[in-house]
């Protein structure tokens, strides 16, 4: 369902799309989306994070350099990047966390995940930072695994929760709190019976 959303939305976006991003004003995408749904992601929403993806870059000439200009670590640089994003009046959901938000920032951290890490199934194309400053993915499934473990006593996927089993994965690996992500993602998933059988 992912891989054929995807290609839609691509296709409708056109290419090169790192050059759309910054050539095209805000106000843009609203019509190229029109229709598209994927899950909770709205076209509208899409095209919110897409004027947001472009002004960013616009201004900072990466996501990377983006990153880098919040000149803070931590949860803090997490909430500072975000807040780039964040114009009056767009509505990202939750594409990216606002200003004060409780929440684990999954989709974020994920990215983060992605950008940061280099192995089999992360990229790694930033070098802004390193493994050990990344925070784990929570969601249900790595929420009932931590539960399971000791890891935390949070009821909700929340920031709480994300900060308590990343502390805990860091004494696991300090250098690399995340290197178990997949597993622990795929341990819950089983756990729960939303493992897909081949």
């Amino acid at each position: 369902m992912v891989i054929k959303a995807g290609k839609e939305l691509l296709g409708r976006l056109g290419s090169p799309l790192s050059a759309r991003l910054t050539e095209l004003p805000a106000g843009s995408w609203s019509p190229l989306l029109e229709g598209f749904v994927y899950r909770f992601f709205s076209a509208r929403r899409v095209a919110a994070l897409l004027d947001a993806l472009g002004e960013v870059l616009r201004a900072h000439g990466s996501l990377e350099a983006a990153w880098r200009s919040t000149g803070v670590v931590g949860w803090e640089a997490l909430e500072a990047f975000s807040s780039l994003f964040q114009k009056p009046g767009a509505d990202l959901g939750v594409l990216l966390p606002t200003d004060g938000s409780t929440g684990a920032s999954k989709r974020l951290n994920l990215f983060l995940r992605w950008m940061v890490r280099r192995d089999a199934v992360d990229p790694g194309l930033w070098s802004v930072l390193s493994p050990s400053d990344l925070f784990m993915p929570i969601d249900t499934h790595v929420l009932q695994w931590a539960h399971a473990e000791g890891l935390t006593t949070r009821r909700a996927a929340d920031k709480k929760a994300c900060l308590e089993v990343t502390d805990a994965l860091r004494v696991l690996s300090p250098n690399d709190p995340l290197r178990y992500d997949f597993a622990i993602t795929r341990a819950g998933m089983a756990a729960k019976n939303t493992l897909e059988q081949p």
